[in-house]
């Protein structure tokens, strides 16, 4: 699985680290009610059966092992951001009015 991120979702990551974040991880795959959208968390321990598959503006992204191989012969993933949208998520970057969102590489 190869997973990349477009300008915007970087910005947003280097956001939520300049605010004093520490051990920040982004995971694919955790959401009960939003399934592989992209979380981001800090001082999270990824689940045993997730694998690194890259980083976004220099954090790691962990997927769980059945995402990475269902995208494995893929062109890959891309991390993108929507902005403006209302949201309950966990996920860090909802503090500024944001979601991370997961979208095919390319479309």
């Amino acid at each position: 699985m190869r997973i990349a991120a477009s300008p915007q979702a970087e910005a947003i990551v280097r956001k939520v680290a300049a605010e004093g974040r520490e051990d920040l991880v982004m995971v694919l795959g955790t959401g009960c009610c939003d399934s592989t959208a992209p979380f981001l968390y800090d001082r999270y321990f990824p689940e045993p059966d997730a694998v690194s598959v890259g980083e976004v503006a220099g954090v790691p992204v962990f997927a769980h092992r059945w995402l990475a191989d269902l995208y494995r012969d893929s062109d890959g993933l891309e991390v993108d951001v929507d902005e403006g949208v209302p949201n309950d998520s966990f996920s860090l970057e909802s503090e500024y009015d944001c979601r991370f969102t997961l979208r095919v590489a390319g479309s």
